[in-house]
């Protein structure tokens, strides 16, 4: 009985094997054979774009946040209540030039200015009493020497008569040496009362002055208690209000001068040397008065909203700086307050007008040199940004041979390099020609002289001039897709036959 059970496992093990060949046997002889491919179907197939020289006037473009050109702060020069408060003086309102905005409390300041009038009046009069003082003097040292010349003669005589004929007594002639002596004591006291005149005018006069300096402090302080708008002015902060007291040095208020504002437009500074003469900075600093906007070059400014884009007309001022922070280029544009107003393109809804505010981040259009006989190259087909790749046809135009050219990056275009234009100079030699055909699908491993196709025979380049209103073709461009596999069986009926 166990040799029957052992021959029956070994049997069963046997026929197990010859059904598992026999199906190894049979899935081989059934499998479906692999396409074959011939050997121009194994070339890349490539996209390119023939180079057709261009006239290239594409701006330099730069952007900066809109900037108030004139913005002050209102300070009171004097302290008090505030008696009054403009009706509009709120954040965001435009308030008309020479409009009241705040009044202090003049009380104290009228009083200040009637009292140093007061003073003004009494300084002028003692000047007058001075002048009539000094004109009384001299009429009573008339007088005075007159009648001290008398009692000189009465004292001569009175003297002469004693000593030589004894003619009355000593005490006579005493009394009348007296009598001149205290006249021309008189007479001493009034020209040395003349004399201080002039200087007693001086010092009031001095006097006077300081009052009169007062007078005009205190007008200025009391025409300072009333505080006009000094322009046409937007209204940016206010922090006070009506029946607060304010104090001369903290500012009140924030106002912004709306006749101009300003974008402080940051460019590469690689790309000044393609701006146009009149916009470079040393053309700009050899330019007229900066008030002067007529001879100002002209310059676009462009905001976007939510895919509505609006545009203004601005003047280019002068050149900033530039920035350390950022490497950037600073040139100041400057929007008057006739071109601050707007009309939308057509991806605004409404079409309505828009003004130019503080804060906008704009978008703005430097002109540019025109490059004659500009060749522009898709960014994406520069390898290591100095090689482009060429294709080379051979007699059939359809296949051919990968060719590098060294192109130098002299500026870039949005998705496009400039490589070469007339009258460039040779600093860097430029290998691409108008008329190649500039490879510019991607390429896995490209090696110089390997054997490629253009992806359509039909179609033996992709052209596109830029600057032009067609739009640029799609890329990478659309990959074609392979051939399905038919899997069939060697037999028919067989496991993945057609049915």
């Amino acid at each position: 009985m166990e040799r029957l059970r052992r021959r029956i496992n070994a049997a069963l093990i046997v026929g197990s094997l010859v059904v598992g060949l026999a199906g190894c046997g049979w899935l081989i002889s059934t499998k479906p054979e692999a396409p074959k491919r011939r050997y121009a179907d194994r070339i890349p197939e490539v996209a390119t774009q023939t180079i057709i020289p261009v006239v290239e006037t594409t701006p330099v473009i730069g952007h900066g946040t809109v900037r108030p050109q004139k913005q002050v702060d209102i300070v009171p020069q004097v302290s008090g209540k505030l008696t009054f408060v403009h009706a509009a003086l709120a954040q965001g309102k435009v308030i008309p030039k020479g409009d009241l905005l705040f009044e202090i409390d003049p009380t104290v300041y009228d009083a200040r200015l009637r009292q140093a009038e007061a003073e003004v009046k009494g300084l002028d009069a003692s000047l007058t009493r001075h002048d009539q003082e000094a004109s009384n003097l001299k009429a009573q040292i008339d007088n005075a020497e007159q009648m001290l010349a008398i009692d000189a003669r009465d004292y001569d005589t009175s003297k002469n008569l004693y000593n030589q004929e004894h003619v009355g007594t000593q005490r006579d002639v005493d009394l009348l040496q007296q009598k001149y002596l205290r006249q021309q004591g008189v007479v001493v006291e009034l020209r040395n009362n003349l004399a201080m005149i002039p200087h007693l005018r001086t010092e009031t006069e001095a006097r006077l002055e300081a009052a009169r300096s007062r007078l005009r402090q205190a007008e200025h302080d009391l025409e300072n208690t009333r505080i006009f708008c000094p322009f046409e002015a937007r209204v940016e902060t206010v922090l006070a209000n009506e029946s607060q007291v304010v104090t001369a040095p903290f500012a009140i208020a924030k106002l912004t001068d709306m006749e101009a504002l300003e974008i402080s437009v940051g460019i590469d500074p690689r790309e000044l040397r393609w701006l146009a003469e009149e916009v470079r900075p040393e053309a700009l600093d050899a330019a007229g008065s900066p008030d002067d906007a007529a001879g100002k070059p002209s310059v676009a400014v462009r905001w976007r909203l939510h895919g509505q884009e609006f545009t203004w007309r601005g003047n280019l001022s002068r050149f900033e700086r530039v920035d350390e922070a950022t490497r950037t280029a600073r040139m100041v544009v400057e929007v008057r307050r006739a071109d601050m107003t707007a009309t939308a393109g057509s991806g605004d809804r409404d079409g309505g007008p828009r003004t130019l505010s503080v804060g906008m981040f704009c978008t703005t259009e430097l002109p540019a040199e025109p490059l004659a006989d500009a060749l522009l190259v898709p960014r994406h087909a520069i390898h290591d940004h100095r090689w482009v790749y060429v294709f080379e046809p051979d007699a059939d135009s359809s296949t051919g041979r990968l060719v590098r050219r060294e192109v130098p990056m002299l500026r870039s275009i949005r998705d496009q390099v400039v490589v070469d234009f007339r009258g460039r100079g040779t600093e860097k030699v430029c290998e691409l020609r108008a008329g190649d055909r500039v490879v510019v699908s991607p390429l896995t491993k490209p090696v110089a002289g390997m054997r490629i196709r253009l992806r359509d025979a039909s179609a033996t380049s992709v052209t596109w001039i830029p600057n032009s209103s067609a739009a640029p073709p799609p890329w990478p461009p659309a990959p074609t897709p392979p051939p399905r596999a038919v899997i069939a069986s060697a037999r028919p009926g067989g496991p993945g036959a057609p049915k």
